[in-house]
């Protein structure tokens, strides 16, 4: 009998649900227990491995174990007692109600925060999106319409000359595309889409996304109803609607931040080429295998063509993928490569202030005991260490922040004045750190 269990199964979906059900029996024995809940104490934690072994048909244990590391990666569940139960954190909480990839749900829920929820609901649209809005550069498809994409790029969302900062990126470049093709009217769409290499039924489908996701967001508390029109799509402060959680419609450094919180720890380093020529690969943090991005990624060419000196540059990515290796009979056969899809270049104050565990050890700040910050160049330097003490402190208010917002949905109309004041200050100063990097 085939499991029910396979592949398409959401297990990190499954996992919450199982957690957010132990929460609610958890608080309906402590209500009988009319207090006296010392005699009876609930589990510490739920432990789904071990009830999800026990069905008829268990889902593989490997899978189960990466799907609660994942949920462990994107700060939705913690550990207790003996490291094999889980409760579920306050942003759990929030995204075992939204039924999307957990990954998806941070990314939305952190835009919402930074206020560039707008931006982050094209993202989350387009990672959930079965096909990619850009057309493969196949034989056949004309030169001028792909030239008119790339212009599109360049000039549109986070482009070269853009306003609220210049982000490379694969996602980036969905929000400048989308943006520019959901301004026309709706008879002239496809014709634009077709002008620019765009394929206008999965922008469509974003858009149909973008929608849902913003409905379901409403619906669990964690943004204001919305006050959008059918006419408008759903879209938010472009188009008319609700505009209070788009602060920072057009800050497209603070877009890459919620792409950081959203994709972490799927993260990648630019490994300069020894030789001219060569090429530049990345390499991720869960391996020392170098990588590509993929065929279809708009920064292979920008990968490719890294110099052997300059800059240390960082990336988030969606997915790793593996070529086949295999060619014709007769024909030598190709090794396999690995390939990273949705390849979005970030900086390094975003990775610190919305990557992973950070720490001061002697003049670096590093990253998950991985990546390596250089602060000052020697431990004497005690002002360079003090500007870096006070980053990892905006780090630690920035989590307060991502907590309290969830919390939020419970507060009273005072308490959520006084949080929404504070977190806008907060939001302040990181908008200003990551313009001084820039």
């Amino acid at each position: 009998m085939p499991s029910i269990f396979d592949n398409r199964t959401p297990l990190d979906e499954l996992i919450l649900q199982i957690l957010l059900l132990f929460e609610q029996r958890r608080d309906e024995q402590r209500k009988a227990a009319g207090g006296d809940d010392m005699k009876n104490p609930p589990p510490p934690g739920a432990r789904p491995l071990k009830f999800l072994s026990m069905t008829p048909s268990p889902p593989p244990e490997r899978s189960l174990v990466q799907a609660c590391r994942h949920l462990l990666d994107v700060e939705a569940v913690r550990t207790v007692d003996d490291g094999e139960s889980f409760r579920l954190t306050p942003l759990g909480f929030h995204l075992s109600k939204l039924p999307m990839d957990a990954k998806v749900g941070k990314l939305l829920i952190v835009g919402c925060i930074l206020g560039c929820l707008d931006n982050a609901l094209t993202i989350a649209a387009a990672l959930s999106c079965a096909r990619s809005c850009f057309l493969p550069n196949f034989h056949g498809l004309d030169p001028s319409f792909v030239e008119a994409r790339d212009s599109l790029i360049e000039s549109g969302f986070g482009g070269k000359h853009w306003p609220g900062g210049t982000v490379k990126g694969d996602l980036i470049a969905v929000i400048s595309v989308y943006r520019a093709w959901s301004t026309r009217q709706r008879c002239e769409r496809g014709k634009f889409a077709r002008d620019h290499a765009l394929d206008n039924t999965a922008l469509r489908d974003t858009e149909t996304l973008r929608r849902q996701f913003g409905d379901l967001l409403a619906d669990s508390g964690l943004v204001p109803e919305r006050r959008a029109t059918a006419q408008d799509g759903g879209r938010g402060s472009e188009d008319g609607g609700d505009c209070s959680n788009n602060l920072a419609v057009d800050d497209a450094l603070l877009t890459s931040c919620s792409l950081v919180a959203g994709l972490y720890p799927n993260i990648a380093t630019l490994v300069r080429p020894k030789r001219p020529k060569q090429g530049g690969r990345l390499l991720t943090s869960d391996s020392s295998e170098l990588c590509r991005p993929s065929s279809s990624s708009f920064q292979r060419r920008r990968v490719q063509q890294a110099s052997d000196s300059g800059r240390d540059a960082y990336a988030v990515y969606h997915a790793k993928h593996r070529s086949v290796g295999a060619v014709s009979p007769g024909r030598e056969q190709r090794q396999q490569e690995a390939f990273l899809s949705e390849v979005n270049f970030v900086s390094k104050f975003a990775l610190i202030l919305f990557g992973g565990e950070v720490r001061l050890v002697k003049n670096a700040i590093v990253v998950d005991n991985w990546l390596k910050f250089k602060v000052c160049d020697s431990d004497d330097d005690e002002k360079e260490k003090s500007n870096a003490i006070i980053l990892i402190a905006l780090r630690e208010l920035l989590d307060d922040v991502i907590v309290e917002h969830v919390v939020e949905t419970f507060a009273t109309a005072e308490e959520k004045s006084r949080m929404t004041k504070r977190h806008g200050n907060i939001i302040e100063v990181v908008q200003r750190i990551l313009a001084d990097e820039g």
